[in-house]
């Protein structure tokens, strides 16, 4: 597999292109249109078809786009479900949101690969402590996981550019200095004529997956999503993929790179939280300290039964109110539940999870929020706030009494309470979630 990937094809930039669509095999009948993609919205066609033409309905839609590359549209395309706008006989203007876009082929439905490799956010920071230029670049993978179905390498993706003089990127006050490196760099050239030395111009980490058996770009797409989910919980923050490549082999057994755009359709809040610088120094949970094989590994496996904390990390926006607090309190509750139950509790099933899988800074802000309103039982106060919530009915003797702030405290002490029952299960030791814990559970 190549270790030097487009990373132009950055998910986290608005883009727009020019091009002709049409049906697959209908070439003669294409029409014009613009595709514009961002984070926020997905991807979209604007398009503009003679009002004969005006019944159009496809699951693909391929595209030659101005810049000669091809392309392909997935998702449910009917004209007649569209946005449309006439004028003089022609649609002036219609709009259609689609599910991905490929770059780089005219696919069918039936396509299926065996080989992508995708970036994350946050994962430079999560895989090595010191700044990118410092990094060296190696071709060799830094972990490699053989899974149930794949194996996964991590390894380095750099982009470089050629070095002819080498004194257009050293500089030394020490003339003389200078002048033998030139030298002595010239004189390495001319013995090494094919060398063809190169300078780093950036670098981060890449994953790349080979498939035992090939998967739809939709379900590649799923697979990919789910790894992201996972270091969502490790670093505590939204990560999502920032490029997407699928690799094809082509009829003269070159490969073909295919760019994938999916739908996130993520918040602007949320984009921010995803693009903020984090480091190494400042994870309790980094590759350093944990077994990323084994968790991988037990993810793919278990990774449907967090769906909640998941999507709670994923969405995150910042911003909360009453409607948003209670909520996640009524979900958070229930997975505690859910927590006791699998491990046959049920007399004390909302402590019991608290207990055993928070630590004592969480322990301690729920008996300092509960102590407030008079309530010493922890496991009595979260099945009356569960209660009072639930039912419409029920007087809200006990949510009078708690602010805003209150609710907020105490949701994110549920969350973390389940978020150290889910690195327990994959195989994280327990010092390191007590820091994590620590880090992340706020202060009262």
């Amino acid at each position: 597999m190549s270790k030097n990937q487009n990373i132009s094809h950055d998910l986290f930039k608005e883009k727009k292109w020019f091009g002709e669509f049409f049906i697959p095999g209908r070439y003669e009948d294409r029409f014009c249109g613009e595709i514009t993609y961002s984070p926020e919205n997905g991807v979209t066609l604007s398009y503009l078809i003679p009002e004969n033409d005006l019944l159009v309905e496809t699951n693909i839609l391929h595209g030659i786009l101005s810049s000669g590359e091809r392309c392909t549209l997935v998702g449910n395309f009917n004209t007649k479900f569209s946005e449309l706008s006439f004028k003089n006989g022609v649609i002036e203007r219609g709009d259609h949101r689609f599910l991905y876009l490929v770059i780089g082929d005219l696919l069918s439905k039936k396509d299926q690969f065996q080989t992508f490799n995708f970036s994350l956010t946050g994962l430079q920071g999560f895989f090595f402590p010191r700044y990118k230029d410092l990094i060296k670049y190696s071709e060799k993978p830094l972990l490699s996981i053989d899974t149930e179905d794949s194996r996964i390498e991590i390894g380095n993706n750099a982009s470089f550019g050629f070095l002819s003089d080498i004194l257009t990127h050293i500089y030394s006050r020490n003339k003389n200095a200078l002048k033998e490196l030139k030298e002595c760099f010239e004189t390495i050239q001319r013995k090494y004529a094919d060398a063809r030395f190169m300078f780093k111009k950036d670098i981060a980490y890449r994953i790349y997956v080979k498939l035992k058996n090939p998967y739809s770009i939709e379900t590649i797409c799923n697979y990919i999503f789910n790894i992201a989910n996972l270091f969502s919980i490790l670093i505590y923050s939204p990560v999502y993929p920032e490029n997407i490549c699928i690799t094809k082999k082509i009829n003269n057994g070159q490969i073909s790179q295919l760019y994938i755009y999916p739908p996130m359709l993520l918040d602007r809040r949320t984009i921010d939280l995803i693009l903020k610088e984090r480091f190494h120094f400042d994870m309790p949970i980094t590759n350093a300290n944990i077994d990323l094989s084994l968790v991988i590994e037990k993810w793919l496996n278990s990774s449907t039964d967090y769906f909640i904390i998941v999507e709670s990390i994923q969405r995150e926006t910042g911003v909360y109110n009453l409607h948003t607090l209670h909520g996640e309190l009524i979900l958070y509750i229930a997975q505690l539940e859910s927590i006791s139950y699998s491990e046959n509790v049920k007399e004390t099933k909302y402590e019991y999870p608290v207990n055993k899988y928070g630590n004592e800074k969480i322990k301690k802000g729920i008996r300092t929020i509960f102590k407030k309103i008079g309530e010493n039982d922890i496991g009595k106060g979260i099945s009356n706030i569960r209660n009072e919530i639930a039912h419409v009915k029920k007087p809200k003797k006990i949510l009078r009494k708690l602010t805003l702030e209150n609710l907020f405290y105490l949701s994110r002490y549920l969350q973390m309470t389940i978020i150290g029952f889910i690195l327990t299960n994959l195989g994280i030791k327990r010092e390191i979630i007590n820091e994590y814990q620590n880090k992340f559970a706020p202060d009262i």
